[in-house]
C-alpha cells in the first residue's frame, strides 16, 4: 500500500492543533473559573476519518490508517432541563422572597411601638375608663381618659400611616423592577442579533449565549416566564449548511404559536412593560386611598404591555398586563373579544402587587389593604357601639359647656370612620365634663343643688365595648385586635415557612446547576496536565518522523562512503 511520506508529520501536527487549542480553552476556562453566569467549555474531537484514492482497494484485513483529529465544536456545559428548573423554582422563591420581607415589615409595624401597642393604648384607655367609674366628678380622672383617647388614636393613626407607606414603597419598587425588566429585555433582544451575526460564520457563541442565559435567570426573578428556540421563517443558515435558530421568550407559562400575543423577546424585536399612572374609578383600592387623603409619590402605577415600533406598519395589536383581582393577566387588546387570557404568577413584580393590592383571604394573597381594611374595620364598629353607648348619658354641667347636661353627645367623631380619620369630637375636645358617666340627670334637685350622678354608663362602656360582643366585629374590641394580631403573625410565619422551602428546593437545583456548569479548577489543572503531554507527545511524533525522514534523505545511498 502507498502512502504520502509526509502523512505522519501532517497526522501529528492534528495533534499539536488540538492540543493547543485544548490548552486555551482550558485557559478560558480558568480565567472565568469567577465570571458570574460563566459556564465551563470543552472541544467535542474525534478521529479525522480516512481519505484517499486507494481506500477502496485496501484489505478490510489490513485495514488503513486514519489522518489524525479533528475538533467538531466548542461545546457549553450546560443542563438544559437544570437551567429550566433553575429559573421555574427562581421565580416562585423571589416570590416569596419578597413576600416574607414585606410580611415581616407588616408585623413589625404592629410590634415596633412596644409601650404604645395598639392593645396597650386599649387597655390603658379602659383602664382610665375604670378609674372614671370609681370617681366621676373628678376633673383629673376625667383628664386623664380624655388624655388615653388620645393616645389611642394616635396610635391607630400611625398603624394607618406605616401600612400606607409601605403601600407607596411596593408601588415604588414595583416601577423600579418594570424599568429593569425593560432593560434585561432590549440587552436579551440585541444579544440575539450578536449571537445570531456571529454564529453565522460557523463558530458558536459561547461567552455570548452565557451572558443571555444570565439575562434569563434575572428575568425569571422578575416575571414567570417561559422560552423556544425555533427555526426561523423562511429558514436561516450558517455557512457550514446548519439551520439557525431563534430565542423566543413569553410571559406566562405556555410557549406555542397559540401564544404568541404573549411575546417578550422575539430574536431582536423586545416588547416593554408599560407602567400607566391609574386614574379615580380605574382602581377600588386607589381610589379608597385617595377619599381617604392619600397622596402617592410615586403615583398609584399598573402594569401593562405595548409592542415596540419594530412591529409591522399596521399591526394594531395593544396587549396589556391587566390587574384583577390580585392576578395579573397578559391579554391582547380586542374591542369584539375577550380572548387569549392568560394568568401567570410568581416573581417579584407578583410579590409587589400582591402585597399592594391583595384585599382577600384564601386562595387570593392578603395584602396591606386587607389589614388596613380590617383596620378600618375595627374603627368603625368600635366608634359607632362606644359612641351609641355614650350618647345615652349624662355630660356634668360646667362653665365650658354652658352647665348643660342635655345626652346625646359622641365621644368619637362618627364621620368618615376610618383608621385614619378618627378623632375625638369637638364636644369632648373641649372639656373634659361632657364624658357622659353617668345614666342618670346631672341637674339641680329642688334645692338647687347639683346632682352628681352615677357611673353606669362608663361602667356599661366596659362590659359592652371592652369585655362584650360588639356588633359587626362579632367580638370584643380587645378580642378582635388579638385576633387580628393572630392574623399578621401567621401570614408573616406563612410567608416565612414557604421561603424556606422554595429556598432549599432553589439551593438543590442551583448546586446541581453548578455541578454541571461551573469550573472546578482542580479539573481545569488536570486538563492541563493532560493537554500538556499531549502535546509533548505529538512534537515527540513530529521529532521522531523528522529523524527518520533524515535517515531517507541524506543517508539513502551513501553506504560505505
Amino acid at each position: 500500500m502507498f502512502r504520502s511520506t509526509f502523512t505522519g508529520l501532517n497526522i501529528a501536527n492534528t495533534g499539536i492543533s488540538i492540543a493547543q487549542r485544548q490548552l486555551d480553552v482550558t485557559a478560558h476556562n480558568v480565567s472565568n473559573a469567577n465570571v458570574e453566569g460563566y459556564s465551563r467549555q470543552r472541544y467535542i474531537n474525534s478521529a479525522f476519518p480516512s481519505m484517499g484514492w486507494n481506500v477502496q482497494f485496501v484489505s478490510p484485513q489490513r485495514g488503513k490508517e486514519a489522518n489524525g483529529v479533528e475538533s467538531l465544536s466548542l461545546d457549553q456545559i450546560r443542563d438544559l432541563f437544570l437551567d429550566r428548573q433553575f429559573r421555574n423554582e427562581q421565580t416562585k422563591a423571589t416570590y416569596w422572597d419578597t413576600r416574607s420581607n414585606a410580611m415581616y415589615y407588616i408585623e413589625d409595624v404592629f410590634n415596633s411601638i412596644d409601650a404604645n401597642s395598639l392593645d396597650g393604648v386599649i387597655s390603658s384607655f379602659f383602664g382610665a375608663l375604670q378609674e372614671l367609674s370609681k370617681n366621676s366628678t373628678d376633673e383629673a380622672v376625667r383628664t386623664n381618659v380624655v388624655s388615653q383617647a388620645k393616645r389611642m388614636v394616635d396610635v391607630i393613626q400611625t398603624y394607618d400611616r406605616q401600612l400606607t407607606a409601605l403601600m407607596e414603597q411596593q408601588n415604588f419598587m414595583l416601577i423600579e423592577k418594570v424599568k429593569n425588566a425593560n432593560l434585561l429585555l432590549t440587552q436579551m433582544a440585541a444579544l440575539n442579533d450578536n449571537i445570531f451575526r456571529f454564529e453565522l460564520g460557523g463558530s458558536i457563541a459561547n461567552d455570548l449565549r452565557d451572558k443571555r442565559a444570565l439575562i434569563l435567570d434575572e428575568l425569571s426573578s422578575l416575571m414567570d416566564i417561559s422560552y423556544e428556540y425555533v427555526p426561523f421563517e423562511p429558514p436561516m443558515y450558517n455557512i457550514y449548511g446548519l439551520e439557525l435558530s431563534q430565542l423566543k421568550v413569553y410571559a406566562g407559562s405556555q410557549v406555542g404559536e397559540d401564544f404568541s400575543d404573549h411575546l417578550l423577546v422575539k430574536h431582536y424585536d423586545a416588547f416593554h412593560l408599560v407602567l400607566q399612572e391609574l386614574e379615580p374609578g380605574d382602581n377600588e383600592i386607589y381610589d379608597a386611598l385617595v377619599n381617604q387623603g392619600g397622596d402617592f409619590d410615586p403615583p398609584y402605577m399598573n402594569l401593562f404591555l405595548s409592542y415596540n415600533s419594530q412591529i409591522e406598519p399596521g399591526d394594531t395589536r395593544s396587549p396589556a398586563f391587566i390587574h384583577e383581582s390580585n392576578e395579573i393577566k397578559l391579554a391582547p387588546y380586542n374591542e369584539d373579544s375577550g380572548d387569549g387570557l392568560l394568568d401567570y404568577h410568581g416573581g417579584l413584580l407578583q410579590s409587589y402587587l400582591d402585597v399592594r393590592d391583595g384585599t382577600g383571604i384564601g386562595e387570593e394573597r392578603i395584602g396591606i389593604p386587607y389589614f388596613l381594611n380590617e383596620l378600618n374595620r375595627m374603627v368603625q364598629y368600635f366608634v359607632e357601639a362606644f359612641n351609641e353607648i355614650h350618647q345615652t348619658g349624662f355630660p356634668m354641667p360646667c362653665e365650658a359647656n354652658g352647665f348643660s347636661f342635655m345626652p346625646g353627645i359622641d365621644f368619637f367623631n362618627s364621620d368618615g370612620l376610618t383608621a385614619r380619620t378618627i378623632g375625638l369630637s369637638e364636644d369632648i375636645l373641649l372639656t373634659p365634663f361632657n364624658i357622659a358617666a353617668s345614666s342618670a340627670d346631672v341637674s339641680r334637685d329642688a334645692d338647687g343643688h347639683w346632682q352628681t350622678g352615677n357611673n353606669e354608663i362608663v361602667l356599661s362602656l366596659i362590659m359592652s365595648i371592652k369585655e362584650g360582643i360588639i356588633e359587626g366585629l362579632d367580638n370584643s374590641i380587645e378580642g378582635f385586635y388579638k385576633n387580628y394580631l393572630g392574623l399578621v403573625a401567621s401570614e408573616a410565619a406563612s410567608a416565612n415557612s414557604m421561603k424556606a422551602s422554595q429556598e432549599i428546593l432553589l439551593h438543590g437545583i442551583h448546586t446541581q446547576r453548578t455541578a454541571v456548569s461551573s469550573v472546578s479548577e482542580d479539573e481545569e489543572m488536570t486538563n492541563l496536565i493532560r493537554f500538556q503531554h499531549a502535546y509533548n507527545a505529538a512534537s515527540r511524533c513530529i521529532t521522531s518522523i523528522d529523524e527518520m525522514l533524515d535517515r531517507l534523505i541524506n543517508a539513502t545511498g551513501r553506504v560505505g562512503l
